[in-house]
């Protein structure tokens, strides 16, 4: 299996056949952020977050739209992506850039959600000398180029590509059953379950297109919080260009020792039984 194939078993996401009358839930799959350059580089070093937390993948992608490279923490039903700071205009690429993406269940579901606030495009990939339609990604307008909400849907020839026959592609699935699937039956061999929270600091026209696009997610509001699918979204509004995430909440498949552990001067990851939180502290 090569690299690419790889990530997405770990990435986690289903996307398949939809009834055009139902709209399920979409699942938070993965939350990117991108981070100063020395914290970037001293992400895998502990052993504990690269042998018992998490799945540890530096990785190159090339797409249609842009060749992009980033660090990837893999879990049993979710990613957590850092990035490095670019000199380029897209997102991902500027320090303090943040973002978050929804994964569809079935296949057709993202279609529930177009509308003409929103934008849809399709990303190809090629690997194995084939290009294949990826996925297909949701969005609203975005305030800035820094900041973005998505909602990705897995395209059906990729999927059959993957190994999936046309019963499971017309079948709504779990993760586990996805993960058996691409695995053969393998355990994940982490302990990274998923994304249960996350913070923010953001601006105003941030918090609004945050709202906007949560809101048509089916998620619900009070007091700045969102809860969208049993995640939890806490935002607070600041008044200019700064470092937009707080904390990242995981749960774990099964207890581990409480832990401080230091990333980096800026980066830090505490472990209680079988929950962990990232604090960023620029």
């Amino acid at each position: 299996m090569n690299i690419f194939k790889y990530l997405v078993f770990f990435f986690c996401c289903t996307s398949f056949a939809q009834n055009a009358t139902e709209k399920l839930p979409v699942d938070l799959n993965t939350i990117f952020v991108t981070i100063d350059v020395e914290s970037y580089t001293k992400l895998f070093e502990n052993s504990f977050v690269k042998d018992t937390l998490f799945i540890c993948k530096s990785a190159t992608t090339s797409t249609n739209k842009e060749d992009y490279s980033g660090k990837y923490l893999i879990g049993n039903s979710a990613t957590i992506e850092f990035f490095s700071p670019m000199n380029t205009s897209f997102t991902g690429d500027t320090f303090g850039d943040a973002g978050i993406e929804f994964k569809t269940r079935k296949l057709n579901q993202l279609q529930l959600f177009k509308s003409e606030n929103t934008k849809t495009e399709i990303t190809s990939v090629t690997y194995d000398s084939i290009k294949l339609p990826w996925y297909e990604s949701l969005t609203l307008k975005l305030p800035s180029p820094h900041f973005e909400i998505s909602l990705l849907e897995y395209q059906k020839k990729y999927l059959l590509d993957l190994g999936f026959t046309e019963t499971q592609i017309n079948s709504e699935m779990s993760y586990s059953e996805y993960n058996s699937i691409i695995s053969g039956g393998k355990k994940y061999p982490r302990k990274f379950n998923k994304i249960t929270a996350v913070e923010f600091d953001l601006e105003k026209n941030e918090f609004d297109y945050l709202k906007k696009t949560l809101l048509t997610f089916g998620a619900k509001l009070k007091n700045k919080t969102f809860v969208i699918n049993n995640v939890i979204i806490k935002c607070t509004i600041k008044k200019r260009e700064h470092f937009r995430v707080k904390k990242i909440e995981i749960s774990l498949l099964e207890n581990v020792k409480n832990k401080k552990i230091i990333i980096s001067k800026k980066i830090k990851l505490r472990t209680k039984k079988n929950q962990a939180v990232f604090s960023f502290n620029y």
